[in-house]
């Protein structure tokens, strides 16, 4: 009886010693980490959005340093909803691949709902911990995307911050890949030791006004009194000890078409805006979205707001005027020699494929080039 049950002890720890992983080496750092904390000169990221399909293939990938998929929506419980992520995007993964162009999944949280659901439950944050390194298995990185500007309770911002910190170390080991976020403009989420955390940051660059603005403006600006204006966006980093080579701004390929008051610029809103893009997108890939800036502007007449060059159109319909306002290669132009000049990283773009082009084609020229063209570009043909 003695011999047996010592003989039943040797087999289980032979088999657990058996079923145990070997040691693993410390890995170095990747090849895209240390390519990445290494770089110089101005980037351009691009968000290429999920319901835009296979518009991506009217792309050179290879002209991005960065691709971020957008989006995989957090739920309050701590699921997440892939959008097929990553097994039905194998072909722009392979293509992305083919450019050495890097794409990483990226996770959004967009309601104060859904910030308290899942930060406020361990384990709907541990759910999301799991969903977002299983996700991102193959990726070389990581981009949040949490938008809650108020109304969070204190417990859930510090349940965020050790959320990041748990990330953090995830994705440092075994190989260590990139943690990226996009930062709003009014920022609550990230102090000097969470943007430390992070290896680059994506700054809010558009909404100085908003779809439900009470006034009709421009939708970026370098300057102004909005957070989001470049220079006061810049400003708040630099305050938080962030170095200008972590910082992007975001930059938006559509504007807005508000119900107004008068035909006069900036005049006070009668309701929500419509969504433009810049340039005509095919109905197949965006039925929703009818709307383009350059037709509009081509119908009703193009002009300029002296105090940011920002393009803005103006008619009446039916129902009283409208105002579309939106960004251009004119308008575009000192803000791209703003980042230069400031050696930021660089701008990312949301979003890849509205534009026909026209402006991607001036952030990379202007990038390529060195400088931004003294005369802020130039307007161009509707496509």
């Amino acid at each position: 009886m003695t011999n047996r049950l010592a003989l039943i002890a040797i087999s289980i720890i032979l088999a657990a010693c058996a079923a145990a992983p070997a040691p693993r080496e410390p890995s170095p750092e990747s090849d895209v980490a240390r390519a990445f904390a290494q770089g110089r000169g101005q980037e351009t990221w691009a968000y290429n959005a999920y319901w835009l399909g296979n518009a991506w293939r009217a792309y050179d990938l290879g002209a991005f340093k960065r691709l971020l998929f957008f989006d995989i929506a957090v739920a309050k419980d701590g699921s997440v909803d892939s959008r097929g992520w990553p097994d039905q995007w194998a072909t722009l993964r392979a293509r992305a691949l083919d450019s050495r162009v890097p794409i990483d999944p990226v996770f959004s949280i967009l309601s104060v709902e859904v910030f308290s659901g899942v930060f406020g439950s361990d384990a709907a944050r541990a759910r999301l911990l799991s969903e977002i390194l299983t996700l991102s298995r193959d990726a070389d990185g990581v981009h949040l995307d949490v938008e809650v500007m108020e109304g969070v309770r204190e417990q859930d911002l510090s349940a965020y911050r050790t959320f990041l910190a748990d990330l953090r170390r995830a994705l440092d080991s075994p190989r260590k890949r990139l943690l990226t976020a996009f930062v709003p403009a009014r920022n609550i989420l990230y102090g000097a030791p969470e943007l430390a955390m992070l290896d680059a940051i994506v700054a809010q660059g558009y909404d100085v006004h908003w779809q439900s603005s009470p006034v009709a403006g421009p939708p970026a600006a370098l300057d102004g009194e909005s957070p989001a204006a470049w220079r006061n966006v810049a400003a708040s980093l630099t305050a938080l000890g962030a170095s200008p080579r972590k910082v992007l701004f975001s930059t938006p390929f559509y504007g807005y078409e508000w119900p107004t008051v008068s035909a006069e610029p900036r005049a006070a809103t009668r309701g929500a805006a419509t969504i433009i893009t810049y340039a005509p997108v095919s109905a197949k890939l965006l039925p929703d979205l009818r709307v383009n800036a350059l037709s509009r502007s081509a119908q009703h007449g193009l002009r300029r707001d002296p105090a940011t060059n920002a393009p803005w159109y103006a008619f009446r319909d039916r129902q009283g005027w409208r105002q579309g306002w939106f960004d251009d290669p004119v308008s575009l132009a000192p803000r791209l020699d703003f980042v230069q000049r400031g050696d930021y990283r660089g701008v990312a773009i949301f979003v890849l494929g509205y534009d026909g082009g026209a402006m991607l084609d001036l952030i990379q020229r202007t990038f390529r080039a060195g400088s931004a063209p003294a005369s802020g570009g130039g307007q161009p043909a509707i496509r």
